[in-house]
């Protein structure tokens, strides 16, 4: 497969998983009325899913310091950062979805 082409796919699932997640949620809080139990449910969620933000952080400084280190020049257009933002929010909300369903599951 080409990389465009493994790029549309890997867009597409992250669309469908990013609207599952809202569905989903939607779906649980008319369910469960926003009871406590839901809310502790989210927050833990949430908070895994927050993690994703300070792992991209993380990374995206020690790339920089790398680069900086080592003295190369990086240079992505304005498309593939989009792209690449894209992905990341796509894998954090799958992040996201999958602590929901365990933390539903186990509470």
């Amino acid at each position: 497969m080409t990389e465009q082409t493994m790029l549309l796919v890997f867009l597409a699932l992250g669309l469908a998983v990013t609207l599952f997640l809202y569905l989903w949620k939607a779906k649980k809080q008319a369910e469960y009325r926003g009871d406590e139990r839901w809310e502790a449910v989210q927050n833990r969620a949430n908070r895994i899913a927050n993690g994703a933000n300070y792992i991209l952080i993380l990374s995206l400084v020690l790339v920089d310091l790398a680069l900086m280190i080592l003295e190369k020049d990086l240079t992505l257009s304005w498309g593939r950062i989009s792209i690449l933002g894209l992905l990341f929010i796509s894998l954090r909300n799958a992040m996201e979805l999958i602590a929901l369903k365990v933390y539903d599951n186990r509470m």
